[in-house]
């Protein structure tokens, strides 16, 4: 299993995610669960590879209006950003 690392904000948003919205922190923990235990670029979410000067970097659902923005490798998933709507970003 791939260990996790949080960059940058990306673990003050979490802090303040579970704070403050119960319900995408539980669909946060159940992607980041998926993205742990299989292969990072499929399953729940859409997850979606970015281009231009993302590339390199996906972004998951949480909700309609809500995302998480991350990068892996053999070792590691690298979260960059979570939410969105107007909330964190």
């Amino acid at each position: 299993m791939r260990s996790l690392v949080f960059e940058g904000n990306s673990w003050v948003e979490y802090k303040e995610l579970r704070d403050k919205d119960k319900v995408l922190h539980a669909a946060f923990c159940k992607v980041l669960k998926e993205i742990l235990q299989s292969d990072p670029s499929v399953g729940i979410g859409k997850p979606v590879a970015l281009k231009y000067e993302l590339s390199g970097l996906w972004s998951r659902r949480l909700s309609q209006n809500d995302r998480t923005i991350y990068k892996y490798d053999a070792q590691s998933i690298y979260i960059f950003a979570i939410g969105g709507g107007g909330r964190f970003w």
